[in-house]
């Protein structure tokens, strides 16, 4: 992981016990390698997210969701720059959408947007981890957060 990453294997040990703390992660078997023992995790589910209801799992603090969203962050990060680098494949499709609007509308427009991906997900069979000449497989990362004014800084 550090590897396809691009970052030092220590830098990612914290992450990855976050990870495994917060249910996403769970340890699927070690092996002895030169002395070191090391260890093989396996995800919970095909999707990591918080869900339309906010998601906050019993027993996950703070910063295990803010080592989640990393995580995540820094995977799309990757295959896109990746993606981008391919001459003549179809180019990733990457935006960003700022918009204003009172905050009781914002629960409203998180449960579509939570619907939305929920009607992907049933429609391409997320979970089908098919290969071959007649499959390609993409991602989609989907982010919805406040936008804080440039004078405060973000908690953490």
């Amino acid at each position: 992981m550090a590897e396809l990453l691009g970052q030092p294997p220590t830098r990612l040990y914290h992450h990855v016990a976050a990870l495994e703390r917060s249910g996403l992660l769970k340890l699927k078997e070690t092996r002895k390698n030169r002395g070191t023992v090391e260890k093989w995790y396996e995800s919970i589910s095909r999707t990591m997210g918080s869900g339309a209801e906010g998601g906050r799992k019993r027993g996950t603090t703070a910063a295990d969701r803010r080592a989640i969203a990393m995580t995540v962050l820094e995977q799309s990060r990757a295959e896109v720059v990746n993606a981008m680098s391919r001459r003549g494949e179809e180019p990733p499709l990457v935006a960003r959408l700022v918009m204003s609007a009172p905050p009781a509308m914002m629960p409203q427009l998180r449960q579509r947007l939570y619907g939305f991906l929920k009607d992907v997900q049933a429609e391409f069979d997320c979970g089908d981890t098919s290969s071959g000449d007649d499959y390609e497989r993409w991602a989609m990362t989907l982010t919805f957060a406040p936008v804080w004014p440039t004078s405060e800084r973000p908690a953490g």
